[in-house]
């Protein structure tokens, strides 16, 4: 939890920071880089959690990787937290900013689960359902999980709908065995 709490400072820090020199727009791009840098590469999520490798040499290596690809700011920030032996928190550092941008720009992040992959026809619908409870732009993020069997799990927030297969088979299943009557054998 607290690990959370420091991510959230770090980021709101970081978007001030971006906010008051005019750069927002590119820090967001140098987020969605670093984000999709973490996820692709476990070493690199590795190089910066490793209490093994020293912080002269985690500077040294992000230099190479990372001062061309990202804004002054963005690279000023990363290279601040090793010296200050906080790099361990920069994956959740990048997920805590890439939300409160969504909520700085009124975009909704909503998780649609199915079977099978959407139609154009289906994914209209879900963003017009969507819709209806966000007043602005919406992201939606596709799962395809054949376990579900049919139907969809929307997310959006803390609120979850549930109309898979999968569940009503459930939950008929708890009502037939549930029963007050004892069968003859």
């Amino acid at each position: 939890m607290g690990s959370i709490r420091v991510a959230s400072r770090y980021a709101k820090a970081l978007l001030g920071l971006a906010s008051e020199r005019g750069e927002l727009k590119a820090v967001e791009a140098d987020l969605n880089t670093l984000s999709a840098l973490v996820d692709s590469s476990r070493e690199f999520e590795l190089l910066l959690v490793s209490p093994v490798v020293k912080p002269d040499q985690k500077k040294s290596v992000l230099e190479k990787l990372l001062k061309d690809k990202l804004s002054e700011v963005t690279y000023s920030f990363i290279i601040l937290l090793v010296s200050k032996g906080r790099e361990g928190v920069v994956p959740a550092i990048i997920v805590e900013a890439l939300s409160q941008l969504r909520t700085i720009n009124n975009i909704q992040a909503a998780t649609v689960k199915t079977a099978s992959p959407l139609d154009d026809d289906s994914r209209e619908k879900v963003l017009a359902e969507v819709a209806k409870l966000h007043d602005g732009e919406i992201e939606l993020k596709e799962i395809v999980d054949p376990e579900i069997l049919g139907g969809f799990i929307l997310r959006l927030d803390d609120k979850e709908i549930d109309a898979s297969v999968k569940r009503q088979l459930k939950s008929l299943g708890r009502k037939l065995t549930e029963h007050d009557y004892e069968p003859e054998f």
